[in-house]
């Protein structure tokens, strides 16, 4: 890590602070009588399971609710933890788990770590896991998969592409169509999906060690993924519309931006935004860098949580347990359309997505895509990073910056942020 920082904060402390607090269950959980979990989530249809668990367990009743949702909950949670108001259980993307655990309002979850270790894969349980304690019980996953029109392929005789040589070679190829059409759109405000492709190429942002923070988002794997990105940019090879803008809508919805890289949980917002398009969509493994040893990020994807305050730890655990790792509950996040983080709910046979209903490899190439993600380490301060991203690749693909410039200030602003 030639580029790398070491940066001790105090968040290392309240982590420290947090363990101890949070050694075993607590709280009153010997306590006799029901118990009421107040969980915070925005996932769709979770509802549905939270109904199924208090019908057969009167003595832990759920009481689910939607306070905030995305990138606000964290703010949400952390802000009625300090009035002492937080609830036992909140749902967290596991770009956000690091925010929490920083800020020591996590129980530690190590009770239950057999348990998750034979219900996840161990990629999987690295996503929840920090300083080899881990916080969270995954619930859904998103394996990034290339999303494209098959009608359109079918037509022009195109075919997905291997490795991300064959992508630009195939991007050149769209662009001698009719209708000024792009293989693909690279939105600077998509900096998941940067990341994501950093990953694949073996970066590693943030790791955590004797206590400090290291930094690395200024090194040769994402200077190679930065400098393939502004040769498409620059060659004209990929539109480059702000993801959700009007005119990225348009292309997409018309047939002029053929593909695009999304998780697993895709067909439901395209088909959502495009509902003409029903049967017209297929996907593929994405790139790859080295072809004889694919890699696959995700995009998205979120945990369950319990709050060290709780006073119910003991009943969060079981829920969020069945809910989650169990059987039972893999099959029932499927029913309402998850792509489950546990290995079980990924292995069940389900019918294709509503968006391409005859398309009965989908879930299998997910399945496929999730046993291929690469361990990460998200930061204490990733959405700073994301920010600092979506700023610097505007300025590089508007010109008003060099590209050359993007990584170097996104690094520097990481670490000025967590240095305070």
């Amino acid at each position: 890590m030639a580029n790398s920082v070491r940066i001790g904060i105090a968040t290392a402390g309240i982590l420290a602070l947090a363990l101890t607090a949070c050694s075993g269950p607590g709280g009153d959980d010997s306590a006799d009588g029901p118990v009421t979990l107040e969980f915070w989530a925005w996932g769709s249809n979770i509802d549905k399971r939270v109904e199924v668990w208090n019908q057969a367990n009167p003595d832990i009743q759920v009481n689910i609710s939607q306070p905030a949702s995305g990138a606000d909950m964290p703010v949400r949670v952390l802000s009625a933890v300090r009035a002492g108001d937080g609830p036992d259980i909140a749902q967290a993307e596991y770009t956000q788990l690091p925010t929490y655990v920083s800020a020591g309002v996590l129980a530690p979850l190590d009770s239950a770590k057999q348990d998750l270790e034979e219900a996840y894969s161990p990629t999987v349980l690295e996503s929840v896991s920090f300083d080899d304690t881990v916080y969270g019980v995954p619930q859904d996953l998103g394996p990034a998969l290339f999303v494209y029109r098959n009608d359109l392929f079918a037509q022009y005789g195109l075919t997905p592409a291997a490795s991300w040589e064959d992508f630009r070679a195939l991007a050149e190829q769209v662009r001698t169509l009719d209708g000024d059409r792009y293989l693909f759109n690279f939105s600077s405000i998509d900096a998941d999906q940067f990341m994501g492709l950093a990953l694949q190429n073996g970066a590693q942002w943030w790791d955590y060690a004797d206590e400090q923070w290291g930094v690395d988002i200024d090194s040769a794997e994402t200077r190679e993924v930065l400098d393939f990105w502004q040769g498409m940019v620059e060659d004209d090879l990929v539109s480059t519309y702000q993801t959700g803008s009007p005119e990225q809508i348009e292309a997409t919805a018309s047939g002029r931006v053929l593909g695009t890289i999304a998780g697993a949980w895709a067909p439901g917002p395209l088909l959502n935004q495009y509902p003409d398009t029903v049967g017209l969509w297929s996907a593929a493994q994405i790139p790859q860098w080295d072809t004889a040893d694919p890699r696959v990020f995700a995009r998205g994807g979120s945990a369950n949580v319990i709050l060290k305050e709780s006073p119910h730890y003991d009943q969060a655990l079981e829920f969020i347990t069945w809910l989650n790792a169990s059987d039972e509950g893999a099959e029932g996040l499927v029913e309402v359309n998850k792509f489950t983080g546990a290995l079980h709910g990924q292995e069940i046979d389900r019918t294709p997505p509503e968006l391409m209903p005859e398309d009965t490899t989908y879930w299998p190439s997910a399945t496929e895509a999730a046993s291929k993600l690469v361990t990460v380490q998200w930061g204490p301060n990733t959405q700073v990073a994301f920010t600092a991203i979506t700023d610097e690749l505007g300025n590089a693909i508007e010109g008003t910056s060099p590209w050359a410039d993007v990584l170097p200030k996104v690094q520097d602003i990481v670490e000025k942020d967590l240095a305070g």
